[in-house]
C-alpha cells in the first residue's frame, strides 16, 4: 500500500510540473502578428568620414541620430566638409542612398572664394549643386 501511495505521489507531482511547463511555454508565446519597432541608433559628440560617389566627406555633430538604414539626422550644431567646401549649420539630414543633404536651420559655408550665409540648404552631392533658400549673404575673400 504504501509502495502504491508513493507511486502515485510521484505521478501527480510529474502532472503538475509538466502542467506547469506547458503553460509557461504557452504564456512565454509572442503573438506573430504584433509589431516590432526597431530601436533608434544615437551617437552624441559624433565625427566620421562618409565615401560617396562624389568623394570623401567628413561629417560632425553634436548627436547623430540613425533614421533607418538610408538616412541620419545630425542633431544640433553640423558640419559637412570636403575638399570644396565646408558647411556648417544645425539639424542636417543626410540621405546617404541619393547623396542629398539638407537642412530648414541657418547654415555658413566657406569655400576658396569666399563665406556665404543663408536661411537653408539642400546639398545635391552627386549632382555638385547645392541649394540656397531664403536670404543669402555673400562675402567674398580679398
Amino acid at each position: 500500500m504504501s509502495n502504491y501511495l508513493t507511486k502515485r505521489i510521484i505521478n501527480i507531482l510529474l502532472i503538475i510540473f509538466l502542467s506547469i511547463q506547458v503553460l509557461i511555454y504557452f504564456v512565454n508565446q509572442k503573438p506573430l502578428t504584433k509589431n516590432f519597432s526597431q530601436k533608434t541608433i544615437t551617437v552624441e559628440n559624433f565625427s566620421s568620414i562618409v565615401l560617396s560617389k562624389s568623394g570623401i566627406t567628413k561629417i560632425g555633430s553634436e548627436k547623430l541620430n540613425k533614421v533607418d538604414d538610408n538616412n541620419i539626422f545630425l542633431k544640433g550644431k553640423s558640419y559637412l566638409e570636403n575638399n570644396d567646401y565646408k558647411i556648417y549649420g544645425k539639424n542636417i539630414l543626410i540621405n546617404l542612398s541619393k547623396e542629398i543633404s539638407e537642412s530648414n536651420e541657418p547654415v555658413e559655408v566657406i569655400n576658396k572664394m569666399g563665406l556665404l550665409k543663408a536661411q537653408s540648404f539642400k546639398n545635391l552631392d552627386y549632382d555638385g549643386k547645392i541649394i540656397f533658400e531664403g536670404n543669402v549673404e555673400f562675402v567674398i575673400y580679398k
